[in-house]
C-alpha cells in the first residue's frame, strides 16, 4: 500500500493542491481559479460555493492525474491566506461571503477605527499594528454597519479553517492564523480579553475558535466531504497553518540567520525571534508553527499583484500583439534590460492596492526612447524597492534579527531573473525552492510531523525541501541599485506629502 499526504494551499485567486509521498518527494500538482469579488466600499471578498467548488475540483483532478487510490493518501493539510475573515453557522456553512485580507471597507471608513491612543494599547496587547483587512478591523466594521450579523455567526474562521470545516467538521484555528488576527495574545496563544474590550467587540467573544498547534489531527473527511473531493471517508485531516508561515517553512526557514521573503499577492517579509518583538510593533507578528519562535513580519499589498495589474491594464497590447504569455514576455524584458550597462531613469512606484503614507501609484522618469523592456524592468524594480523599504522597518530596533540569507517564495520567485533583482537589492544571497507551489509544500510538511513521519519541522523541511537555487549579489550591481533604491524611497515620501496634501484641501 502507498503512502501520500495532500496539501491544500487556499489563495485569494488560485486553489493549489499537492501530492506528496512520505519521504517528501512531490508527485503531482493540480490548481484551479477561485477569482475574489470587488464590490462597492473598497470590498474585496470570496464566493464560498465557489472557492470549496475550486478545493474539490483540484483534489479531484489531482487524484485523477496521479493515478492515486484515495485509500493510499494519509492525511490532508490545509493552508490559505490570513487575517481577513469567514462567519459560518453551526453547520460550516458561510454566512456571506468570505473576507479577503485586501479588503479596503475599514480604510475608506476612518471613523470606524479606534483612536490612537487606544489603537496603541491594542497593539501591545497583540504584539502587532492594526490594519484595514485585520479580523479585529473587519469585526468592530460589522457591529457598527451590519449589527445583525453577529446573531447569525457560530464561528469566526480563517480562510483555511473555513476549508478545513467543509472537510471535516472541525471550527478550531491554530497559533498561526489566531496570531494574525489582531485580537490574540501570542505569548499566551489565547484571545485578548483586554483587546476585545478596548476595540468594543467583546461580545464576539464567544464566536471566536478555539486554538491549537498546526501540527494536529483534529477530524476526518466527512461523507459528504469525501464524494465531492474524491477522498475517502475517516482521512486524517490536520489543523494547519496560514500561508506566510508555510511558506517559510517550506522555505527552510528554521532561525534567525533565515529571512522569509513572500512575493506574491501581498508583500510579506519576516523573520524569526525568540520572543515577541517590542522595539519597533511590526505589522503582523504570531508564535511560529514550531512553537519555539515568533515570527515577525513586515509588508502590504505593493508587491506581484501590481505586476498583475500592469499585465491586465498596461501590458495587455503587447501580450495582444506578441500571441505569447504576458508574464513570460516581462520575465525576458526584464532579463533583457537588467542586463544592460545603463539602465533607463524610469521609474515605478506599485501602489495601485493603496501605498505608504498615502503615496500614489505612477511612473515618473520616462523619456521617448523607452520601451517594453525598460516599462517592464521599472515594474519589477519598483515591486523590489517596496519590498526593502519593508525589510528596512522589520530590521530596525534592538530586538531585530540580523539574517545573512533570504528565503523567496511566492510568485516573483519563478522568475529566472527578480530573485537576482532581490539580491542586488538587498545586498544578501538569495535562496528558491527548486520546485513546486512553496504553501502547499509547507501544509504538506506540516501534516508529516503531525502524523510523527518526521520528528521535527527541520527534518521534515529537509526532506520536503532538498534544493535550493542561490542568488549572489552582484558587487557593481549592489552600488547601483542602492543609488536608485534612494532615489525611489525620496520620491515616495515626496509624493505622499503632495498627495496628501492635495487631498486634504
Amino acid at each position: 500500500m502507498k503512502q501520500y499526504i495532500l496539501g491544500i494551499d487556499a489563495g485569494g485567486t488560485f486553489v493549489k493542491a499537492g501530492l506528496f509521498d512520505a519521504g517528501g518527494r512531490e508527485l503531482a500538482a493540480a490548481k484551479e481559479r477561485s477569482p475574489h469579488l470587488d464590490g462597492r466600499g473598497g470590498r474585496r471578498e470570496q464566493d464560498p460555493d465557489a472557492l470549496w467548488n475550486a478545493v474539490c475540483s483540484s483534489t479531484r483532478e489531482l487524484l485523477r492525474a496521479s493515478g492515486t487510490h484515495p485509500c493510499d493518501v494519509l492525511a490532508v493539510s490545509v493552508t490559505g491566506y490570513g487575517s481577513g475573515l469567514w462567519f459560518v453557522d453551526e453547520n460550516a456553512g458561510a454566512v456571506g461571503n468570505g473576507i479577503l485580507s485586501t479588503d479596503g471597507r475599514v480604510e475608506l471608513d476612518p471613523a470606524s477605527a479606534p483612536d490612537h491612543e487606544t489603537a496603541v494599547q491594542i497593539e501591545r496587547l497583540v504584539s502587532q499594528r492594526m490594519w484595514s483587512g485585520q479580523t479585529a478591523a473587519l469585526l468592530r466594521w460589522f457591529d457598527e454597519h451590519e449589527p445583525t450579523m453577529r446573531s447569525r455567526v457560530h464561528r469566526v474562521l480563517a480562510c483555511k479553517d473555513y476549508i478545513r470545516a467543509r472537510l471535516c467538521g472541525d471550527m478550531s484555528t491554530d497559533y498561526t492564523d489566531a496570531g494574525l488576527t489582531g485580537l490574540c495574545d501570542i505569548e499566551r496563544n489565547s484571545w485578548s480579553e483586554d483587546a476585545l474590550g478596548l476595540l468594543g467587540i467583546a461580545q464576539w467573544r464567544d464566536t471566536l475558535p478555539a486554538i491549537g498547534p498546526g501540527a494536529e489531527t483534529v477530524g476526518g473527511i466527512t461523507a459528504a466531504a469525501a464524494e465531492l473531493t474524491g477522498l475517502s471517508e475517516g482521512t486524517p485531516v490536520i489543523r494547519g497553518v496560514v500561508d506566510v508561515a508555510a511558506c517559510a517553512l517550506a522555505s527552510r526557514v528554521l532561525d534567525e540567520r533565515h529571512m522569509s521573503v513572500v512575493a506574491g499577492t501581498f508583500g510579506i517579509d519576516q523573520t524569526l525571534h525568540p520572543q515577541p518583538r517590542t522595539s519597533t510593533v511590526p505589522l503582523l507578528q504570531c508564535r511560529y508553527v514550531t512553537g519555539e519562535a515568533y515570527l515577525a513580519s513586515e509588508g502590504g499589498i505593493t508587491s506581484a499583484s501590481n505586476l498583475e495589474w500592469c499585465c491586465r491594464h498596461l501590458f495587455r497590447a503587447e501580450a495582444t500583439n506578441d500571441g505569447g504569455d504576458i508574464y513570460q514576455m516581462c520575465n525576458d524584458a526584464v532579463l533583457r534590460a537588467y542586463g544592460r550597462e545603463r539602465l533607463s531613469g524610469m521609474m515605478f512606484f506599485p501602489y495601485v492596492f493603496g501605498g505608504p503614507s498615502g503615496a500614489p501609484a505612477g511612473v515618473l522618469g520616462a523619456v521617448a526612447e523607452d520601451e517594453f523592456d525598460d516599462t517592464a524592468l521599472a515594474v519589477y524594480e519598483g515591486i523590489t524597492f517596496a519590498h526593502k523599504a519593508d525589510i528596512d522597518k522589520l530590521l530596525s530596533g534592538d530586538d531585530a534579527a540580523r539574517p545573512s540569507v533570504v528565503r523567496m517564495s511566492g510568485g516573483a520567485s519563478h522568475s529566472p531573473v527578480w530573485p537576482q533583482m532581490f539580491a542586488d537589492v538587498l545586498g544578501l544571497r538569495v535562496d528558491v525552492a527548486e520546485r513546486g507551489e512553496i504553501g502547499v509544500r509547507g501544509a504538506a510538511i506540516t501534516a508529516a510531523v503531525a502524523l510523527g513521519i518526521f520528528p521535527d519541522f527541520d527534518s521534515a523541511a529537509a526532506a520536503f525541501t532538498p534544493s535550493m537555487r542561490s542568488y549572489e549579489p552582484d558587487p557593481h550591481k549592489v552600488t547601483v541599485m542602492n543609488g536608485r533604491y534612494s532615489r525611489h524611497h525620496a520620491l515616495t515620501a515626496a509624493l505622499a506629502a503632495v498627495w496628501t496634501s492635495a487631498d486634504d484641501r
